[in-house]
């Protein structure tokens, strides 16, 4: 028997491994910012509006069925909303592999670009959650104390945004064209859309890393969580003043925007433009309406400056590492 009884007991529990320390970071924070009541609404919007674009899905597909409520109401419209529905309708049931494919991508591209606002605002709400108040406590010294790496930290962290953006985002977007094409009359719409779910992702994934990335680097800016939330917000609304302004002056100027930048990339996976001669070429009253469209407005949805927006967004990733590396590290 030992002189002195330390009351060492083994542990008899289960061990997490380096990647249970990191969901316990990511769990927490997302947790954190579910706690914020406007948060949970905002979320709530998110997926509201994911259920309106299944029921704009569910809709193209009736146009399908000779004996749906659509098909049916298309002789209550005036002539020329009768004509349009009618060659849309015939050029869905004769070319349901390339109708679906484009009006799907069209369709997903609008609602995936402008959903993204909500979320980047969502992440303005959460900004101080990040970092900035584990720097104004002085948590990371506690945190490096402990078996937390500054990578399991900042990857913590990391995942937490994108957790955001995925609720906010890509969720809702992936399950309305889950849930569209499960209430359409075909379900070999699933194989006709998988075009526009692979663009979905693509630039999903791609957004969610860059906008997750910033976050960060805004958070780590400052201690004051007024402060990081403003430079967020100010950064994004600024950069949309600037756009249509740089436009007519210096064009270079629109890539200090994030969300140019993203909507450029947008552009350049989605493929609008030939999706858009598709639809005219098929439907020759769509042509027709698309002639009212400025000439620099189709310029940029077949030419997007994709070569532009990916330079400027990785000066703006580098930038934001290197002010996480100088920020969030034990003093």
């Amino acid at each position: 028997m030992p002189l002195h009884d330390t009351s060492y007991q083994h542990w008899q529990g289960v061990h997490l491994g380096l990647w249970g320390r990191r969901w316990v970071i990511a769990r927490n924070g997302l947790g954190a910012c579910l706690q914020i009541k406007g948060m949970r609404q905002l979320a709530g919007i998110c997926w509201v509006a994911g259920l309106v674009m299944t029921g704009l899905l569910f809709l193209a597909g009736q146009l399908l069925v000779a004996d749906s409520v659509v098909a049916q109401s298309i002789p209550n419209l005036n002539p020329a909303l009768q004509a349009f529905a009618r060659l849309l309708t015939f050029w869905l049931e004769q070319h349901p592999e390339i109708s679906v494919r484009t009006t799907q991508n069209v369709l997903f591209y609008y609602f995936a670009t402008y959903l993204m606002r909500v979320s980047i605002f969502a992440l303005g709400m959460t900004i101080p959650l990040l970092v900035t108040r584990d720097l104004a406590s002085n948590a990371i010294i506690i945190y490096a104390s402990k078996a937390v790496s500054r990578g399991d930290y900042l990857l913590g962290k990391f995942a937490t945004a994108c957790g955001l953006v995925i609720l906010t985002w890509l969720g809702p977007v992936c399950a309305a064209w889950f849930m569209g094409n499960l209430l359409a009359p075909d379900w070999r719409f699933f194989w006709h859309s998988r075009a526009a779910l692979g663009h979905v992702l693509l630039f999903g994934l791609c957004s969610m890393s860059v906008l997750s990335l910033l976050a960060l680097g805004v958070s780590a800016l400052s201690t004051k969580e007024k402060s990081t939330t403003a430079y967020w917000y100010l950064w994004w609304i600024v950069g949309g003043v600037i756009g249509p302004i740089a436009v007519q002056t210096r064009p270079w100027l629109q890539h200090l925007s994030f969300n140019y930048n993203l909507d450029q990339i947008a552009l350049g996976v989605f493929r609008l433009g030939s999706d858009l001669k598709t639809a005219q070429e098929n439907v020759p009253m769509l042509g027709e309406m698309l002639r009212n469209i400025r000439p620099e407005t189709m310029t940029a949805l077949n030419s997007p400056a994709l070569g532009g927006a990916s330079v400027a967004l990785l000066l703006m990733l580098g930038l934001a590492a290197g002010i996480i590396a100088r920020r969030v590290k034990p003093e």
